[in-house]
């Protein structure tokens, strides 16, 4: 019988004040992985105007995942963009239309495990050092 190995992060000092990332800062961050991975600025996907096809498209990307991978609310995600709720949730049923195709399917898949382990390292290492939001 296999037992599970022991974390390699060291546990949490029990005084932390560090605490997980708020919802805003996790859509943040969705968005910073997002417009690394279409090369992007950041900035493009939080522009007030729609901007090129591809920093729209991205943009919908992160406000999809933002919600279905981190279960972020759509209020919440049309606050963090500067959009109306309405836009986010066209953007969420645009996107999940799209994954019929198995190569963007693959692709938010992957930019998902990366958006959640890379959130989980920044945490751990947060908390770790004590480092405050």
């Amino acid at each position: 019988m296999l037992q599970s190995s022991p974390s390699l992060l060291p546990a949490p000092p029990e005084n932390s004040s560090a605490t997980p990332f708020t919802p805003e800062r996790t859509c943040q961050w969705v968005a910073f992985c997002v417009a690394r991975d279409f090369g992007l600025e950041m900035a493009a996907l939080f522009a007030p105007t729609r901007g090129a096809p591809r920093a729209a498209f991205a943009r919908q990307v992160a406000m999809y995942l933002a919600h279905t991978g981190f279960e972020l609310s759509l209020e919440t995600i049309s606050r963090v963009f500067d959009r109306d709720r309405t836009t986010v949730s066209h953007a969420c049923h645009l996107v999940e239309d799209g994954r019929d195709d198995i190569w963007l399917d693959c692709r938010l898949e992957a930019l998902e495990l990366f958006c959640r382990s890379g959130l989980e390292a920044l945490e751990a290492s947060q908390i770790t050092w004590g480092i405050s939001q």
